[in-house]
């Protein structure tokens, strides 16, 4: 039979020692130790290699069943949580960080019994203890634990260690909130540009992308985030792939957009990603067509003038049409007749020389009027179209010349129903009789 010191066991049989007192305690079988044999760590939580992975990059919460399932670290620092009543003992679960944001205060608590909660830092074969609490929560059941405005570090790997006080384990609620506002996620509709992630590396051409595509993610930072991020010979800013954050396959625009600002950075430009700023940074995206921040231009409205420009003049309307059903215009007035023509001057212009009588009304179109021989029409005296007819003799005769012929009106336009020709303006008044004193032959006024 195998014997063990009291502490933990279960005791069978027990013998005084030769001095009356409490003795070597025999057991015939083990049934729980202080501190029990892990199971298997390939069970997440078991321990820091097989730690629960939870995506820790927004608010989260994580509901553990038992907290009894692993062995805790080799060493606490209570230094750093005192009067927080932390123990420190017994058994954990382990929870992995991924994707925590750099630069932004996290709040975490724990709930369900008398919990411990630690965070650690590092690798787990070099685990540092980073913060600790025992009994600060303000939880509905009592002595649950908090650690408030916990800030992470770039490039650091952390881990949470939940336990309980004096070795108690059950089950509890971890919760995980950013004291900052998480960044408004944007809502595009425009196109942003996607480029190859390396010059000439990629089978496809760079292009105008819907925000709903999914294309990969590399971002672009003004100042140098942690050590990881590259920068470039020729480049003012910073590239990285995966630096604070996982390498982002299939991303949509928001999704892109937002990966890089939880990490404190931005989307690189098309120009940044062209020129190679984050090329060579991983994951495997200089072959592919990574987002960038550039949006596709719109066609930018005419500008308009403060002071509007004044109106065009109007256009004459056109005549309207004839109208079968309409009334025929109206014929014109007639044109009054001319008034006669006054006496000859006793001084009158020498022989040859042609004067236009004022009363003609159809001077200089083309067509002598003066109803002399060879003219076109009779409408002026003899001798007063002198401009279309040519000096005109004076007639041997004293009577009158006949009445001119009207000029013929141009025809109207055409129409269903012709109107009624216009009527023919009255013959003018008769010239009076020659005067005594005519010009001398050859000469017309």
């Amino acid at each position: 039979t195998d014997y063990v010191q009291s502490g933990g066991c279960t005791v069978v049989n027990e013998l005084p020692n030769s001095d009356g007192g409490e003795g070597i305690i025999y057991v015939d079988r083990v049934v729980s130790l202080t501190n029990p044999v892990p199971p298997p760590s390939s069970s997440p939580g078991r321990s820091c290699e097989a730690a629960l992975s939870i995506d820790a990059s927004s608010a989260f919460s994580v509901d553990i069943a038992d907290t009894s399932l692993g062995v805790g670290p080799s060493s606490y620092d209570a230094s750093l949580c005192l009067d927080t009543a932390f123990g420190g003992a017994g058994p954990v679960f382990w929870i992995k960080l991924d994707g925590v944001r750099p630069g932004n205060e996290l709040d975490l608590t724990t709930c369900g019994f008398d919990t411990d909660l630690s965070v650690f830092e590092g690798s787990c074969s070099s685990l540092s203890m980073a913060a600790c609490d025992g009994d600060s929560g303000s939880c509905s059941v009592d002595y649950g634990s908090s650690i408030d405005d916990f800030v992470p570090k770039a490039d650091t790997q952390y881990y949470i260690v939940v336990g309980g006080y004096g070795g108690e384990s059950g089950a509890a609620t971890l919760t995980g909130t950013y004291s900052s506002t998480d960044p408004e996620p944007p809502n595009p509709t425009s196109k942003r540009y996607v480029e190859c992630g390396r010059r000439n590396r990629c089978s496809e051409e760079p292009k105008w992308a819907d925000v709903d595509e999914k294309h990969e993610v590399r971002c672009c930072a003004d100042e140098r985030i942690s050590n990881s991020w590259k920068k470039t010979d020729g480049c003012s800013v910073w590239g990285e792939s995966n630096g604070g954050f996982a390498c982002a396959n299939r991303k949509t625009f928001v999704e892109a957009s937002s990966i890089c600002e939880l990490a404190g950075a931005r989307l690189c430009s098309a120009a940044e990603l062209a020129a190679g700023c984050a090329a060579g940074t991983g994951c495997g995206h200089d072959s592919d067509l990574v987002w960038s921040s550039d949006e596709e231009p719109s066609s930018a409205p005419p500008s308009t003038s403060t002071s509007p420009p004044p109106p065009p003049s109007p256009k004459p309307s056109p005549p309207p049409p004839p109208s079968a059903s309409s009334s025929p215009p109206p014929p014109p007035p007639p044109s009054p007749p001319p008034s006669p023509p006054p006496p000859p001057s006793p001084l009158l212009s020498p022989p040859g020389v042609c004067v236009d009588d004022p009363n003609c009304p159809h001077l200089n179109d083309g067509d002598c009027d003066d109803g002399g021989p060879g003219s076109d029409y009779s409408i002026c005296g003899l001798g007063g179209d002198c401009s279309d007819c040519g000096p005109r003799p004076p007639s041997a005769s004293t009577s009158p010349p006949p009445p001119p012929s009207p000029k013929p009106s141009p025809p109207p336009p055409p129409a269903s129903s012709p109107p009624p020709p216009p009527s023919p303006p009255p013959p003018p008044s008769s010239p009076p009789p020659p005067s005594p004193l005519l010009s001398p032959p050859g000469v017309c006024v």
